[in-house]
């Protein structure tokens, strides 16, 4: 009998913890994910970037948390790590328009790259590449004439991957 008893009471205490750990976990991810997003906003996206590596490593993640690494990658430059954590965040919430919006714009934005490479390595361009540049410069809102000339530089033609601003969380 004291068997039984002391085993239901392990089994509750082992519940309750269980429960305060998730309500713990919850508060934490909140925090966190407020503090990534009040240094996303003033421009440090260095310590949101490394809070929120943090936050996933710990298993805490969420759909906004792996949306705003996206977010702070595709400002960085680093498209090869803003897709994946795009997707990330699309597969814990396959809803959100702003990130299928900011995955599309990364899309365009290395279609536009791999353009301008293109614009400095050939002899001549002009024709369809040409009008298939500036049609999606247009959609980025960036005028060819205001993108300066540059050579061997890849993927430095655009100054600023702000040209169309990424959707926010």
């Amino acid at each position: 009998m004291k068997t039984s008893i002391l085993i239901a009471v392990l089994l509750l205490s082992l519940i309750n913890q269980g429960c305060s750990a998730t309500v713990e976990e919850r508060q934490v991810r909140k925090q966190s994910l407020e503090a990534a997003v009040n240094w996303y906003s003033n421009g440090d996206l260095l310590s949101a970037e490394q809070h929120l590596q943090w936050l996933h490593r710990k298993g805490l993640g969420t759909d906004k948390s792996w949306a705003l690494l996206g977010n702070i990658y595709f400002r960085q430059y680093r498209f090869k790590a803003s897709e994946p954590a795009y997707w990330k965040s699309l597969k814990l919430n396959a809803s959100d328009k702003n990130v299928w919006f900011n995955l599309a714009l990364l899309n365009l934005r290395q279609t536009t790259n791999v353009l301008m490479d293109a614009r400095v390595e050939l002899d001549t361009f002009d024709g369809e590449l040409e009008k298939l540049l500036n049609e999606l410069l247009r959609i980025q809102k960036v005028r060819l004439k205001d993108v300066p000339e540059v050579s061997n530089a890849p993927n430095a033609s655009l100054s600023e991957p702000s040209g169309v601003a990424s959707r926010a969380l």
